[in-house]
C-alpha cells in the first residue's frame, strides 16, 4: 500500500511580509533623508516662519525667485539698528563699512537698517548680496569650481570699476579665503553687463537682476557725486590760495614802492619845478591806483575762496552724514557688505 506524502505549508506569514516591507520603506526613507537633509531642514524652518512685511518687501523689490526667497527666509533675515547690528556683524575698518552679514550654515542674515533718502535702495541691494552668500554655499563643488574660474577671469580682464577693485582689495585683507564667495555677490549686484556664462547663473535667484544693479548705482552716486564735487572744490581752493598768496606778495612790494616814492616826492618836492612835480604826482597816483585795483581783485578772490569753502564744507558734512548712516559702529563713533 503506497503512502501519501503530507503537504508542507511553505508560505511566509503575512506579518513577515508586512515587516519586511516596513523595513525596506524605512531604509528607503533613511537614504532619501540623507540625500535631502537640506530640503528637510528648509521645510522644517519655513513651516514655522512667516517673514515680517519689511523682509518680504525686500525680497519682492529684489525680484527674488521662489528658490532665492527660500534661501533668504531660511536664514530668518533681520533689519537691525546699529546697536543690535554691531553685536551680530563685524565692524568695518576706516575704509570699509559693513552693511550686512551672513552667518555660515544658514544661521542668519543680518542687515543694517538705513533710513536716509539719499541711500534709498541700500537695504534692498544688501539683502540680495547676503542672500547670494547662502546661494554660493549651496553650489556643488564642481559647479563652484567652474563659476569661480569664470568669475575670476572676468574680474581680472574686464572689471575696471575702482570701487569694485577697492572692495576686493579690502576683502583680500580682511577675508583672504572668501574672494570667490564675495565676488559671487559683487558681480550679481554691482555689474550691469556680464557674460552669459556668468549671468545665467544668477537667473535662479532673480527675475530682474538689472533692477538691483541700477539701484546700487543710484545710491552709490550719492557718495560719488559729493566726493567728485569736494575734490573739484579742493583743487579750486588750492589754485585760489596760490593766487591770494601771490597777490599779497605783490601788494607788499607795491606798498613799499609807494612809500618809497612818496618819500622821494616829499624830499624833492620843493626843488622840482611845477611840471616835474606834477609828473611825479601822476606817477605816484598811478602806483596807488594799481595797488588799490590789486587789493579789490584780491578781496574778490578771497570772497570767492570763502564761498567755495562754505560750499565744500557743506558737501563734506553731507558726506559725513551719509557715512554715519551706514556705519555699523555706535552713534558716538563716527561699503562693505558681509
Amino acid at each position: 500500500m503506497n503512502k501519501t506524502n503530507q503537504l508542507i505549508d511553505t508560505k511566509t506569514p503575512k506579518w513577515q511580509y508586512a515587516l519586511l516591507t516596513l523595513i525596506l520603506m524605512l531604509i528607503g526613507l533613511s537614504i532619501w533623508a540623507i540625500f535631502n537633509a537640506q530640503k528637510i531642514r528648509d521645510w522644517y524652518i519655513l513651516a514655522n516662519y512667516k517673514p515680517p512685511l519689511s523682509i518680504s518687501q525686500l525680497a519682492g523689490y529684489d525680484t527674488m525667485t521662489p528658490y532665492a526667497k527660500r534661501l533668504f527666509y531660511v536664514n530668518k533675515p533681520q533689519l537691525d539698528n546699529k546697536t543690535i547690528f554691531s553685536k551680530v556683524c563685524p565692524n568695518g575698518t576706516e575704509q570699509t563699512y559693513v552693511l550686512g552679514c551672513y552667518h555660515t550654515g544658514d544661521n542668519g542674515i543680518f542687515l543694517l537698517d538705513v533710513h536716509i533718502a539719499a541711500l534709498n535702495g541700500l537695504d534692498q541691494v544688501t539683502a540680495a548680496y547676503e542672500m547670494l552668500h547662502a546661494g554660493y554655499a549651496r553650489l556643488s563643488n564642481s559647479n563652484r569650481n567652474i563659476i569661480d574660474q569664470r568669475m575670476w577671469n572676468f574680474y581680472i580682464h574686464k572689471v575696471t570699476s575702482t570701487e569694485i577693485k577697492r572692495q576686493m582689495a579690502a576683502y583680500a585683507a580682511t577675508e583672504p579665503g572668501a574672494k570667490y564667495d564675495e565676488l559671487y555677490s559683487v558681480l550679481a549686484t554691482e555689474v550691469t553687463s556680464l557674460p552669459s556664462s556668468i549671468n545665467n547663473q544668477y537667473k535662479i535667484y532673480f527675475y530682474n537682476r538689472a533692477k538691483i544693479v541700477d539701484t546700487y548705482n543710484k545710491y552709490q552716486a550719492a557718495f560719488i557725486s559729493r566726493e567728485n564735487l569736494i575734490n573739484k572744490d579742493d583743487n579750486t581752493l588750492t589754485s585760489l590760495k596760490k593766487t591770494i598768496a601771490l597777490n599779497e606778495s605783490k601788494l607788499n612790494i607795491e606798498q613799499k614802492n609807494i612809500s618809497s616814492y612818496l618819500n622821494t616826492i616829499n624830499s624833492n618836492g620843493s626843488n622840482l619845478n611845477p611840471s616835474l612835480y606834477n609828473q611825479e604826482i601822476t606817477q605816484y597816483n598811478a602806483l596807488v591806483n594799481s595797488y588799490n585795483t590789486l587789493i579789490d581783485q584780491t578781496r574778490a578772490v578771497i570772497n570767492n575762496y570763502n564761498t567755495i569753502v562754505d560750499s565744500r564744507n557743506s558737501l563734506a558734512l553731507e558726506e559725513q552724514q551719509l557715512i554715519s548712516a551706514i556705519s555699523s559702529k555706535p552713534a558716538k563713533e563716527s561699503l562693505k557688505k558681509g
